[in-house]
Parts: structure tokens; sequence; C-alpha cells
């Protein structure tokens, strides 16, 4: 069964407590979950967080939004009581719900023994005691439990932790579990006020991992050092196929130009997002002679940055020869005539060939 239980009537909010402790019993008592996601869950459905963890219905996507209280580290300590018995749910998402370091350490310990949840999702959870606005003081128990459960955890292959302001020390936490995790495919760490030391060790840690296929490091400052060491990680890595550094602001040309030389050996990244960047005419160029030789991306993302016309045609004449990638964003670039006239006729004709800007 499929259901998606929202915030529009009729809904688990309009229901009394009698009610949902009715529905929590019913729910303990069923054995087809497969799928759970409490988003900014408001303090009444607390009871229901155990059963639903632990057995639910097949596929329910549980969403409360703009709750007057979220789930925080008491329902996470009940998830946790939940995970240790389900045998069957393989995704979980719990997006703002206020879980907190100590609420996250719970569901880390949950995750040692946890041999089916495949799919987390902790995004915007303050797992490290800092709110959205920077505020709160900074602790790193939470992210370092968790990167220790995914050393021995086999299973789990999406993490989403998104919006969590898990700073450089977090990172460094998730690096040294990438060393010796081999399921974890795809990871999100966006958001998370990561700078180029934080870039640095998850780039060291690219190099030995043989499993991850998909990085989403966007709006974080990893700036142009950052960015040169994932490209060098990059040189050596044959699994990456998806990189997103978006809105990092501060790569600028040095950074682009180091991405660009990766670019030339690199034989399977197929989608690189490096939009609002400030990457300049002189980066612009270095992608563009990347281009000429790489044979594999597909999907490149300059969305607002400054290459301007100079860079624009050096982009296009780069087109005329690579005939892999399909997609390119030069939106907000100030691009002048000249620079959107060369890159519409050197993709003319070219059949799916998809240009924004």
């Amino acid at each position: 069964m499929d259901a998606e239980l929202d915030a529009e009537p009729p809904c688990l909010a309009d229901l009394n407590d009698d009610l949902l402790r009715k529905i929590a019993s019913r729910l303990a008592e069923s054995d087809l979950a497969s799928a759970v996601a409490l988003k900014r869950c408001s303090s009444r459905f607390k009871d229901l967080a155990t059963p639903l963890v632990a057995n639910a219905v097949s596929r329910i996507n549980t969403k409360w939004r703009d709750a007057a209280d979220k789930i925080g580290m008491k329902g996470a300590a009940r998830i946790r009581g939940g995970l240790e018995r389900n045998e069957v749910l393989t995704t979980l998402a719990l997006p703002h719900n206020n879980i907190g370091a100590e609420g996250v350490a719970a569901i880390a310990e949950a995750l040692r023994g946890n041999a089916v949840l495949t799919t987390l999702d902790l995004s915007g959870n303050e797992i490290c005691g800092i709110d959205e606005d920077g505020d709160g003081e900074y602790d790193a128990s939470g992210i370092v439990a968790l990167a220790d459960a995914l050393k021995v955890n086999g299973v789990l292959t999406t993490l989403n932790l998104a919006n969590n302001q898990i700073r450089d020390q977090g990172a460094a936490a998730i690096a040294e579990a990438l060393r010796g995790n081999g399921v974890v495919t795809e990871l999100d760490i966006s958001w998370n006020q990561i700078g180029p030391t934080g870039a640095t060790v998850i780039a060291d840690a690219l190099r030995v991992n043989g499993v991850l296929t998909t990085l989403n490091l966007r709006y974080n400052g990893i700036g142009n050092e950052g960015a040169a060491a994932l490209g060098e990680a990059l040189r050596g890595n044959g699994v990456l196929t998806n990189l997103n550094l978006g809105q990092n602001y501060n790569i600028g040309d040095e950074g682009a130009k180091a991405l660009a030389s990766v670019l030339r050996v690199n034989g399977v990244l197929t989608e690189l997002d490096i939009g609002w960047n400030s990457i300049g005419p002189e980066g612009g160029v270095a992608i563009a002679e990347a281009l000429r030789c790489n044979g594999v991306l597909t999907n490149l993302e300059l969305m607002g940055n400054n290459v301007g016309d100079e860079g624009a045609t050096a982009l296009a004449s780069a087109l005329r020869v690579n005939g892999v990638l399909k997609s390119i964003n030069l939106e907000y670039n100030k691009l002048g005539d000249e620079g959107k006239g060369a890159i519409w006729d050197a993709v003319s004709g070219r059949l799916g060939f998809e240009m924004v800007g």
C-alpha cells in the first residue's frame, strides 16, 4: 500500500490523542514496513515513532509540515528502539526534527546492529548543536558516533546529512568512516560550513574509497584549496560519477583550473556542478580546454559565474569537438551577444542537447 499522510485533511494532525494511540498500537502489530519519513513532526506523534520504525505499513510517507514541535532527542531515542527490532524497514527520513547530538548518537547506536536500513535522511537536525542561524554550542559527539557506526554498518547506501553545520571536525569524522566503509554510495553533506580543511580530508578519503558514486558538497566554503584537493583525488578515483560543488562561492579561477586538469584524465565523472563559484573567463577557458579531450562528462553546471564572452567562446569551440556533453547551464554568466551566439551556433542541430543561458 502506498500512502502519504500530509498536512492536508484528512491527516493524523486532525485526530485526537486516543485515536493516535490506537493507531500506534495497530502499527506495532504490522510487519510490512519499508519506508518511513517523519518531517517536522509534532510532539503529539512521538508515540508513533517506535511502531512506525519497527513495523508500520508499506511505503508510508508520514509528513507533518510546520508543526509546533519536533521529534527531538527523546523521539530519536524511541526510534532507536524501533530500529534495533526492525527487520524490514529500508528507508527512514527524519528531516528537520531537532534531533540534536544526543538523538543522532542514539540512532547511530541502532545502526551498528541494523542489517536492513539502506537509506537515512537526517538533514536539518542540528546534530552538532548549531542551528541554521549559527547559534548554539558546537558538539561533535553525535556526528562522531554516527561516523563510528558507519565503520561497522554494512547495509546503509544513502546518507543525507545536509544542513547540520557539521563543519570541518564533522567532515573529518565522516571522512575517516569513508576510508573503511564499503557500502555508502550517496552522501549529501551540503550546507554544513565545511571549509578547505574539511574538503581536503574528504578528498583524502576518496583516494581509497571505492564505492561512493555521488557526493554533494554544495553550499559550503571549500575554496580553491578544497577544490584542488578534490580534483587531485579524482585523478585516481574510478567510481565517483556525480560531484556537486555549487554555491561554494570561492572556488574561483584557480579552483576551476585544478578541476579542469582532472577532467582531462578522469574517465568516470558524468555530472559536475560548479555553479556560483566566482569563476571568471580564465577558469571558463580552462574548463573549455578540458572538454576538448573529456569523453564522459554529460552534464555541466556553470550557472552564476562570470565566464563572460571569452569563456563562452572557448566553451563553444570545445563543444564543436566534444560529442558527449548533453547539457550545460551558463545562466547569469554576463554573456554578451558574441558569447551567446557562439554557444548556440556550436550546439544547434544537436539532438537532445540542453542549453540554459
